[in-house]
């Protein structure tokens, strides 16, 4: 119980900033050594209290204030620096999409713990030729924007990413190939929409989905594998489009 108490009070302080910190801090401190001057001189040196409260208070002050607030901010400092730290070792900085080491660590985690799902092989049709005509600030423009539109179309615990370049991956927990129809072509009409809101009107953004259901004991690397012939069967059939099954039959 105390230590929930503790841990409760902990939350409350570091919720604070660090102004009222440092202040909390100070006024402790400079009760404590109020307390100690007033034991102490109520023994020794009665007739010289007064005066030792107020120097002694004003020390506290004086010293006590500045110190307090360079090593709380040092410390928040310190907390932001290890959250963006985080942050980048997972997250794609283009995309704000996981980056190809999280998402194979998150959806190993997902497989284990769910099972079924299904995975969307993306890719952005004719990214290159794009790169070179309009350059590269104009396709991190489009990729930028594409992550949105994938951010926009998955659920809350689904894992998606950039593996690399112009393509993406996505899992989707708990799907069925309907589901996976779904987000997929509705990323796949969102992504139209792309060349106008980065201002290239006269460019249609197109994307390319390969689908594979995960079956009972699959790894993920053989879901992948499946997915990525369904999205080179996509490629075949002309791009923009999704592709489902080892047929190679366009999903409607």
């Amino acid at each position: 119980m105390r230590r929930l108490e503790a841990i409760s009070l902990m939350r409350r302080f570091e919720a604070m900033s660090v102004l009222r910190q440092s202040t909390l801090i100070v006024f402790l401190a400079l009760a404590g050594a109020d307390l100690l001057t007033t034991i102490f001189y109520g023994i020794f040196f009665s007739d010289r209290y007064l005066l030792d409260i107020v120097l002694t208070s004003i020390i506290v002050i004086i010293v006590g204030y500045p110190l307090a607030y360079f090593f709380l901010s040092q410390n928040v400092r310190l907390r932001a620096m290890a959250v963006e730290l985080d942050r980048a070792a997972r997250i794609d900085d283009l995309t704000g999409l996981y980056n190809r080491r999280t998402f194979f660590s998150e959806c190993e985690v997902a497989i284990k713990g769910l099972g079924e799902g299904a995975f969307l092989y993306v890719d952005v049709d004719h990214f290159k030729k794009l790169n070179d005509r309009f350059g590269h600030a104009a396709g991190d423009s489009v990729l930028r924007e594409f992550g949105d539109v994938i951010s926009v179309c998955v659920r809350g615990g689904d894992v998606a990413a950039r593996l690399g370049g112009e393509e993406f991956g996505i899992y989707l927990a708990h799907a069925d190939i309907a589901n996976a129809l779904k987000v997929a072509e509705r990323i796949r009409k969102r992504s139209l929409q792309i060349g106008p809101a980065v201002g290239l009107d006269d460019v249609r953004v197109t994307v390319s989905i390969g689908i594979a259901l995960r079956d009972q004991g699959q790894t993920l690397d053989e879901l992948m594998q499946l997915a990525d012939e369904n999205l080179y069967a996509a490629k075949e059939q002309g791009r923009d489009r999704v592709v489902f099954g080892a047929s190679g039959k366009r999903a409607a």
